[in-house]
């Protein structure tokens, strides 16, 4: 269709096309692309999780006993045993009165925040939250206010200013993905306890990451958030997600939620895997160990180098280096490619214009070695 081809044109010469990149992977942070060997640093396999012979085993034990897929929506003939057993675990697990699984976050967020909120209710939305998010509150239909980013200082002053009779909710990221800075949970609970608000934090980025044996980074506060939204595909290492709250938050979704009740169950495999994840990171305490040496080698070799990422926090494994225009960061991530690295740019819309940036991420299976010289090679790349 002609539009279609004009829209496509226009994107490509203000060098805004996306296209992904087909990589075929050797282990958890090595991949062939287009026939060249290249070291990833641009994936959420935060943990090293994808290729463990633990999870595979277990997504595969899944599959053979309960099959390749649920076969239905849970509420007609797809509410498999097995989904039951793993939501009641991850209750024990993240300290939460139920869960329910979905098939993807983005699908958790939209379909929860749809139905949760109501055209009468006031929404504090974090000026860098997710898409999934904001799409979810659009849905809604709810009234949007868009606080500063992670300024608890302007989120006290707008929660304050609403209409009391009206129900609030406050909705964050604890770690956001572009930044790779953590959302101020303490504070946002004084908030929130203080004004009555509820809150809907999404700890996609920050479980198996942050948080005692990467439990989030809600974990450990003294009032857990209403909701929170749990991912399983990135350090956790397989996909899909849940969603975590109060004992009537899964029946609420059962009869509410239109993403979960108009879709098809997600496969045992994946859960299985995410299981044996949260598994291992109890089991396994050198796991963390071993990402947190790793982003202490990265950024001791980017300060050293003079490169200043966002995100200042020591246990974040997200280190965007900001670059600026779109068509200077696509020719470095192009320049980098050629030395054997893969950084992929990201562009607007996905941030700000004028922000194009190499969103650098670490993992634990990352060589130390190869950090430091992916390091000593962008230094001596950057413009």
């Amino acid at each position: 269709m002609s539009w279609m081809d004009d829209d496509l044109g226009a994107l490509r010469q203000r060098d805004r096309l996306r296209t992904p990149s087909t990589l075929r992977y050797r282990d958890a942070t090595h991949a062939t692309l287009d026939g060249r060997p290249v070291t990833v640093l641009c994936g959420n396999d935060y943990l090293g999780l994808r290729h463990h012979p633990a999870l595979l085993c277990a997504s595969n034990d899944a599959t053979n006993q309960h099959g390749s897929g649920a076969g239905a929506s849970r509420l007609v003939s797809g509410h498999l045993s097995f989904h039951q057993e793993a939501e009641e675990y991850f209750a024990s697990y993240f300290g939460a009165g139920s869960t329910l699984l979905s098939a993807s976050g983005y699908g958790a967020n939209v379909g929860a925040l749809a139905s949760l909120l109501s055209s009468d209710d006031v929404v504090f939305s974090d000026a860098l939250n997710h898409a999934s998010l904001i799409d979810g509150i659009r849905l809604a239909r709810a009234e949007v206010v868009v606080v500063p980013h992670n300024d608890p200082g302007a989120l006290r002053e707008a929660v304050r200013a609403r209409p009391a009779r009206r129900r609030a909710w406050i909705v964050t990221e604890s770690l956001f993905s572009m930044d790779g800075d953590l959302g101020p949970m303490p504070e946002i609970e004084q908030i929130a306890l203080e004004y009555g608000c509820q809150r809907y934090i999404d700890e996609a980025h920050a479980i198996g990451v942050l948080g005692p044996d990467g439990r989030g980074t809600c974990h450990d506060l003294a009032h857990q958030p209403e909701v929170r939204m749990i991912g399983f595909g990135k350090a956790l290492g397989a996909s899909g997600a849940l969603l975590a709250g109060a004992p009537s938050l899964r029946p609420w979704l059962w009869n509410h939620s239109r993403s979960f009740i108009f879709s098809t169950g997600i496969a045992p495999g994946p859960v299985a895997a995410a299981r044996r994840a949260t598994e291992l990171c109890s089991e396994s305490p050198d796991l963390l160990k071993r990402l947190r040496a790793n982003i202490a080698v990265m950024r001791d070799a980017m300060a050293a180098e003079g490169i200043r990422p966002l995100g200042p926090h020591p246990e974040v494994p997200i280190l965007p280096v900001v670059i600026g225009e779109d068509s200077v960061a696509l020719k470095l991530g192009e320049r980098l490619l050629e030395q054997g690295y893969f950084v992929h740019p990201i562009r607007p819309p996905t941030v700000q214009a004028g922000t194009a940036r190499l969103r650098i991420t670490v993992s634990a299976a990352h060589d130390p070695d190869e950090l430091r010289a992916f390091v000593a090679t962008l230094a001596r790349l950057l413009p």
